[in-house]
């Protein structure tokens, strides 16, 4: 394969990938659900529960349980602790429950693990994870109780 030809096989991935970021974004506000409600639904709730309190349908099997994702801001003084959560979306602050930072529970999903098993660590799948990562942590601001 040419140069060429690979610098656009990997431009054409890289545009695929955002347009699948901005139309999953698309699609949730279109719905008229707060951007990463859907995919707090789809990879969170089964242990943190659909109000992500903890009490998922998984949550009685878990030891320790899942954490009620809903004091994150409390238990951080009123402040959302973005960085952390950040962190253990992305594996780099891993927690047994959701795997290591080599194999995080989700793979791929939210770019995690992508330069701890040696990936390509700027590469277009981690821009996208980031984005779901983002859209995530603002649904879970949306959820914090006071």
């Amino acid at each position: 394969m040419t140069h060429a030809r690979s610098a656009r096989l990997l431009a054409l991935v890289a545009i695929t990938s955002l347009m699948l970021v901005t139309s999953e974004a698309f699609a949730q506000q279109k719905e008229g659900a707060p951007p990463g409600k859907g995919s707090f639904v789809r990879y969170c709730s089964e242990c943190h529960g659909a109000d992500a309190k903890g009490n998922g349908p998984k949550a009685s099997t878990l030891n320790p349980k899942p954490a009620d994702l809903t004091q994150l801001s409390k238990k951080n003084g009123g402040n959302f602790p973005a960085a952390q959560v950040a962190g253990i979306l992305d594996g780099s602050q891993p927690i047994a429950a959701h795997g290591s930072a080599k194999h995080p529970v989700w793979g791929h999903v939210f770019g995690a693990g992508e330069a701890a098993a040696g990936g390509n660590p700027g590469g277009p799948q981690q821009g996208v994870g980031r984005q779901r990562i983002q859209l995530l942590m603002q649904y879970l601001q949306t959820v914090q109780e006071k």
